[in-house]
C-alpha cells in the first residue's frame, strides 16, 4: 500500500498548515480523510510532522538522495524522490526527476524526466527547461523557466527545434505527441491540462494557457513608515544640540561612540544630573574625563592606543612587578626606554606572559573633580590600534596570534567585561591581496575569499575572548556626490566607452553642510609624483622630483634615484591608473558595502563554523570605525585635502553596517585629548568647526534604533540582497536589512544610477509582493509590513541594472554565490 507524506509547513493565524504531497490540510484529520478518499487505509497514511531550516533542509536532502539511491522498489522508490522534490521546492530550488530504475519499470501518472535545455540563441545561454511527463499512458513534452515558476505544454516537435540543446531522452521512451507552430512553442491539442496541474499541485494555477506558480503573481502590499528621521543640525560653528533629539535606549549589547575629536562642550545639558547626549544615544564618549564624575559613568567612557604603546608600557610594569623569566617568558626583551618603539622583541615571551601584558592595560578613568585615575572603566569601550609593529614569530604563532593572546588578556582581566574594539587589523587576508584587482575575478576567485584558510582570528588567544573588529572597506575619500551628475554625456545621451558607461572626467564644486568642496578629474601633482627613501624614511611630492614624458607618465629624476628614492605606495606617475572622483566615488560605496558583508561572512565562520550571516554572533562582532570626513593623501581618491564626506555618506555607513549585522559603530576624527572643555560656541580643537557631521550620524543611529528600542539583537533576522565584490563586479543594487516582529528595515542604494535616474524594484516577502521604485545614486531607508514567520529566502530582492541584466536574489548570504541567485 502506498504511503502518504505530510509535513508543517508554516503557521497562520494560529492554524497549522500541512503538505501532503502536493495538497495543502489544515489538520491530521483532514489529511487522513483526503488520504481514505484516494483509496488509502488510514492504517497505512504515514504523517511526518517537520518544520525545518535550509540547512536542516539539505541535511534531510542527502539523506532521501542516499535512500533514493539505494533503493529498487518502484512505487516506494517513486514516493521518496517525490519527498525530495518537495524539500527542493522548500529551498525554491529545481525538481529533480526519478531516473529510471533499469528494463521492465513501470512508468506512473507523473513519472517526468528532463530531457534537454533551450536557448533562444548562442548569446543568451539556456533560458528554458524541457521535461517530459507521463500523462494518460502518454509522454508529453513541457517546457519550463529554470526557476520553475512557469511551464508550458509544448508540440513534440520542440525536440527538433534548432534551439534546443543537450538533448537526453531515457532508452525505450517514444514520444508520439503531435507537432506544433513555432517549432513546437504552440501547446498541442488534446494536452491534459488537468492531470499536468494536479501534477504540479495547489502552489500552481493555469492563466492565459500558462501554469504559473502562485507566488510568483503579485498580491499588493504597501510599505509601512519609511524614511530618515526628521532631525535638526546645529545652527553656526563650534555648537552642537543633543536635546533636540529623542531619547533611545541603545539595545542591549550594542554600542555607539561619539570618538576621538568627537564634539562636546563643558556645557552640555543635563538629564537627571546625567549629559544629555548619553540618553539620544551615545553610549561611549572620549573626552568624559573633562566633566564631574557625577555627570556620567564608568561604563560611558572611550579610550584608545597604540599597540605597541600598550605592550611596551606593559613590560615595564610587569619588569617592576618582578614578572620576568620563567612562566611569563623574556618580558625585559621588550624593555628599551622607549615606550613609541614599534620593532619589538617578543619573540620569547610566552602565550602566559602575553595575556599578563594584556592585563596590565585594564583602562581606568579620572574627571576633572576626581585625578585618582579610580573609576571603574571595565565595561567601557577600548580601541586597540595596530597598524605598526614589527612582524615576528614566536612560540604562539605569528604577530596576528600575538595581538590575539593580548586581548584575551585585556578581556579577562576585565572580568569578562570591557568592550575590545580592534583597529587596524583585517580579519581576512584576501582583501588586500585581491581587492585591488576585483573587477577582472571570477566566480571562484571570489569565493576563494570565503574559506577558512583566508580568516585570520582564529588562533586560542582570539578565541577565549570577545571582541569587536572594524569592518573592512576604508574611509571614503571623496565626498558623497548627493543629487549630482556623475556619467559623461553627449546630447542627452550616455557616452559608452567598452560598454560600460563614462564617468564625469572634470573638476567641480559641491556644497556640504554650507561649505565649498572640490572634486577633481584625476590625482593631485602630490599624489601623483610621491618618492620615500626606506633607508632614511625621507619623502618628497611634487612634479619637481619626477621628469614628465610625451604621454603623460613619469620618472624620477636620476639624481633622486642614486639618493636611494623610489615610488611611495601612494604614487601614480602613470596616466592609466587615474580616475576621476565621479568614479572613486562609486567604487567607495561598493568597497564599503563589501567589506561589512565580507567579513560578516568570516566572523560566522569562526563562532559557528558556518558561512551564513543572518543572525548574530555572541562573541566575534563588528563594529565600524567611521571617519565623517575623508581621509586624504590615500589610493581612492585624488585629493590631499581633508573634506566633508556629507550626510547621505554617513546615513549609508551607519545603515549599511548596523542593518547587515554590525553591533557598534565609533567615529573618529582630527583632534586631541582634553581635560577641559570651552562652552558652546567656543572652539573645541584650536579652530572653527561645524559639527553637523555627528548631527548626521546620530540622527542615522536613531533611523534604525529607534523602532528596534528595548528588543534583543539577537532575536533580529538579517536579510541581505547583496553579496559581497560580486554585486560590485555586476553593478548591483546594495540592500541589508533587519527583519524582526513583522517589519522589514531595509536600505537601498545602487551607486551606478545618474542622478535622477529610475530604478524599479521588486521586493518579495513571502507572497507579499511590493513595487519600490529607487532614484539616483541616493540613500533609501525603508521599512515594510511583512508576514512574521519567514525566513531569509522567503525574502526576494528583483531589479535590472543599468546595463540590462536581470537580478533576482534572496535574503541569504552564503560561501557560494549561486545559492544567493534565483535567475
Amino acid at each position: 500500500m502506498a504511503k502518504v507524506w505530510a509535513y508543517i509547513e508554516y503557521q497562520e493565524s494560529g492554524s497549522m498548515k500541512i503538505k501532503l504531497l502536493n495538497e495543502s490540510f489544515t489538520s491530521r484529520a483532514a489529511a487522513e480523510s483526503r488520504a481514505s478518499g484516494l483509496g488509502i487505509t488510514i492504517d497505512n497514511v504515514w504523517i511526518e510532522a517537520i518544520q525545518l531550516d535550509s540547512e536542516e533542509l539539505e541535511d534531510e536532502k542527502s539523506l532521501l538522495t542516499a535512500k533514493i539511491n539505494s533503493t529498487s522498489t518502484g512505487i516506494y522508490r517513486k514516493f521518496l524522490v517525490d519527498l525530495r522534490n518537495r524539500i527542493n521546492f522548500l529551498l525554491n530550488l529545481p525538481a529533480e526527476p526519478e531516473e529510471p530504475e533499469g528494463p521492465g519499470d513501470e512508468y506512473e501518472e507523473g513519472d517526468f524526466f528532463k530531457v534537454a535545455d533551450w536557448q533562444y540563441d548562442s548569446e543568451t545561454g539556456i533560458t528554458l527547461a524541457i521535461y517530459i511527463y507521463y500523462m494518460n499512458g502518454e509522454w508529453w513534452p513541457v517546457r519550463a523557466t529554470l526557476d520553475h515558476s512557469e511551464y508550458a505544454a509544448s508540440g513534440g516537435n520542440i525536440l527538433d527545434s534548432p534551439n534546443t540543446i543537450n538533448i537526453n531522452i531515457p532508452e525505450g521512451i517514444v514520444i508520439t505527441t503531435e507537432d506544433t507552430d513555432l517549432n513546437g512553442l504552440f501547446g498541442p491539442a488534446g494536452f491534459p491540462s488537468s492531470n499536468f496541474l494536479s501534477i504540479l499541485g495547489s502552489e500552481y494555477e493555469l492563466s492565459d494557457g500558462v501554469f504559473v506558480r502562485k507566488s510568483t503573481i503579485p498580491e499588493p502590499g504597501e510599505p509601512g513608515d519609511s524614511g530618515i528621521i526628521d532631525y535638526q543640525l546645529p545652527v553656526g560653528n563650534n555648537t552642537t544640540n543633543w536635546p533636540s533629539f529623542g531619547s533611545l535606549i541603545v539595545p542591549v549589547g550594542m554600542k555607539n561612540v561619539l570618538g576621538y575629536g568627537g564634539a562636546m562642550y563643558a556645557d552640555e545639558p543635563l538629564i537627571g544630573g546625567k549629559l544629555a547626549m548619553l540618553s539620544k544615544g551615545w553610549t561611549n564618549v572620549a573626552n568624559l574625563s573633562a566633566y564631574p564624575r557625577s555627570r556620567w559613568d564608568g561604563k560611558n567612557a572611550y579610550g584608545f592606543q597604540q599597540m605597541y604603546y600598550m605592550v611596551n608600557t606593559a613590560a615595564e610594569r610587569m619588569i617592576a612587578h618582578g614578572k620576568n623569566g620563567g612562566e611569563w617568558g623574556d618580558i625585559a626583551a621588550i624593555v628599551t626606554g622607549d615606550l613609541w618603539n614599534t620593532n619589538i622583541n617578543f619573540t620569547g615571551v610566552t602565550t602566559k606572559g602575553v595575556n599578563e601584558l594584556g592585563k596590565y592595560n585594564i583602562p581606568s578613568a579620572n574627571s576633572i573633580d576626581d585625578s585618582n585615575w579610580d573609576i571603574d572603566a571595565t565595561e567601557s569601550v577600548f580601541m586597540i590600534d595596530e597598524e605598526s609593529m614589527s612582524p615576528k614569530s614566536w612560540i604562539g604563532g605569528d604577530l596576528i596570534s600575538f595581538i590575539g593572546y593580548f586581548i584575551q588578556g585585556m578581556y579577562e582581566g576585565s572580568g569578562n567585561k570591557l568592550n575590545i574594539f580592534m583597529y587596524g587589523q583585517p580579519i581576512s587576508r584576501w582583501w588586500h591581496v585581491n581587492h585591488w584587482t576585483l573587477m577582472s575575478k571570477t566566480k571562484a576567485e571570489i569565493e576563494a575569499a570565503f574559506t577558512s584558510g583566508q580568516i585570520l582570528f582564529n588562533t586560542p588567544g582570539w578565541k577565549a575572548a570577545k571582541w569587536f573588529v572594524d569592518a573592512n572597506g576604508a574611509y571614503s575619500r571623496v565626498p558623497f556626490l548627493s543629487n549630482i551628475d556623475i556619467y559623461e554625456k553627449v546630447g542627452g545621451s550616455f557616452v559608452i566607452v567598452g560598454g560600460k558607461r563614462k564617468f564625469r572626467d572634470e573638476n567641480f564644486p559641491i556644497s556640504i553642510y554650507g561649505k565649498t568642496e572640490t572634486i577633481l578629474r584625476e590625482p593631485d601633482d602630490q599624489i601623483k609624483y610621491a618618492i620615500i627613501n626606506y633607508s632614511t624614511g625621507e619623502q618628497r611630492f611634487g612634479t619637481s622630483i619626477v621628469d614628465i614624458h610625451e604621454d603623460g607618465s613619469a620618472s624620477i629624476k636620476a639624481s633622486y634615484v642614486s639618493a636611494g628614492f623610489e615610488w611611495h605606495p601612494i604614487a601614480q606617475p602613470y596616466p592609466s591608473s587615474w580616475k576621476p572622483e565621479t568614479n572613486w566615488f562609486v567604487t567607495g560605496i561598493y568597497q564599503r558595502a563589501d567589506g561589512i558583508m565580507a567579513d560578516q561572512l568570516g566572523l560566522r565562520w569562526l563562532e559557528h563554523n558556518s558561512w551564513t550571516t543572518n543572525t548574530k554572533n555572541q562573541q566575534y562582532l563588528q563594529y565600524g570605525e567611521h571617519r565623517p570626513k575623508t581621509e586624504n593623501w590615500t589610493y581612492g581618491g585624488n585629493s590631499t585635502v581633508t573634506r566633508e564626506v556629507g550626510e547621505s555618506q554617513i546615513f549609508f555607513d551607519t545603515l549599511m553596517l548596523l542593518l547587515s549585522g554590525g553591533m557598534a559603530t565609533s567615529t573618529w576624527d582630527d583632534g586631541y585629548w582634553k581635560n577641559e572643555l570651552p562652552n558652546n560656541g567656543g572652539q573645541l580643537y584650536g579652530q572653527d568647526d561645524y559639527w553637523g557631521r555627528y548631527h548626521s550620524r546620530l540622527a542615522s543611529v536613531q533611523t534604525i534604533l529607534k523602532p528596534l528600542e528595548g528588543t534583543n539583537p539577537m532575536d533580529w533576522v538579517h536579510i541581505h540582497f547583496y553579496y559581497p565584490y560580486w554585486g560590485q563586479i555586476n553593478s548591483e543594487v546594495i540592500s541589508s536589512g533587519i527583519y524582526y516582529n513583522g517589519k522589514l528595515h531595509l536600505l537601498l542604494m545602487n551607486p551606478t544610477l545618474e542622478n535622477g535616474e529610475s530604478q524599479a524594484i521588486t521586493l518579495r516577502a513571502g507572497a507579499i509582493v511590493f513595487n519600490e521604485t529607487i532614484v539616483g545614486h541616493e540613500v533609501y531607508f525603508r521599512t515594510f509590513d511583512v508576514p512574521t514567520g519567514l525566513g531569509p529566502n522567503n525574502f526576494k530582492l528583483e531589479y535590472t541594472t543599468i546595463y540590462g541584466r536581470y537580478v533576482k536574489v534572496n535574503g541569504k548570504v552564503t560561501n557560494s554565490i549561486d545559492s544567493h541567485y534565483e535567475m
